[in-house]
């Protein structure tokens, strides 16, 4: 029986959030570029949040389908500020946002993920991304967390998760290799007040990946398709 490696790696810093310009995470460093921009979850706010307002990027998400390659999804949760009708007074409060590829109909899910990115490839369609996403099955979707039922909790149920979980190989049966010599991968950020903490590693192990899930399952009933504009078009 063949031993296959699973690696999860996860850098911890302790000092004070560098800017998101100088502190990009590349989601993926083998995909095709312009499609992995647009799945980039540092763009989903990129605009919308105040220089020297409370505005904040808590939590970005990248998650791959397969190989790293394939986008699945990109999630990112801010705290924002917003004007009211009463001068002086702004609205505060967490909103999520979530650009995701639409649920195949195959057993896994991957048909449409593997198909988009399959056309990013071509020269053609790489020229033309924008087009190329409005036609395919994706979800622009946002979700207020604290007027979702247990939305705060479970996004702070990532905050105090395992960040550093044991580096381990595993024995797998044969029907389940293909999952792992394929892995999806998942990329995790959060940043507190003087702490950015990072986990990269398989999309389905536990630790953070099972909290991100978790939050996942929370947002689901909450999501409203999003007006702002599209992460490739920012």
């Amino acid at each position: 029986m063949a031993t296959l490696r699973l690696l999860a790696l996860v850098v911890l810093t302790g000092l004070a959030a560098p800017s998101l310009a100088s502190e990009r995470i590349p989601p993926a460093q083998s995909g095709p570029s312009p499609l992995i921009r647009a799945f980039d979850p540092d763009r989903i706010f990129a605009g919308d949040l105040r220089p020297g307002s409370d505005d904040a990027l808590i939590l970005t998400v990248f998650a791959s389908a397969r190989d790293d390659y394939a986008p699945d999804y990109s999630l990112a949760i801010a705290y924002r500020c917003l004007p009211t009708e009463i001068a002086g007074r702004d609205r505060c409060g967490y909103v999520a946002r979530t650009l995701r590829v639409a649920p195949g109909e195959d057993a896994y899910g991957h048909s449409l993920r593997l198909n988009l990115s399959g056309r990013a490839r071509d020269p053609a369609n790489a020229d033309d991304l924008a087009r190329l996403l409005d036609e395919g099955a994706l979800q622009w979707l946002e979700a207020d967390v604290g007027a979702c039922e247990r939305g705060i909790f479970a996004m702070d149920s990532v905050r105090v998760a395992d960040w550093n979980p044991d580096v381990h190989t595993a024995l797998q049966a044969v029907e389940d290799r293909d999952v792992i010599l394929h892995p999806a991968l998942i990329r995790v950020r959060m940043t507190g007040f003087y702490t950015t903490s990072r986990y990269e590693g398989w999309v389905l192990a536990d630790g953070v990946p099972a909290a991100v899930r978790q939050l996942g399952e929370t947002l689901e009933p909450c999501w409203r398709p999003a007006t702002s504009p599209r992460p490739w078009e920012r």
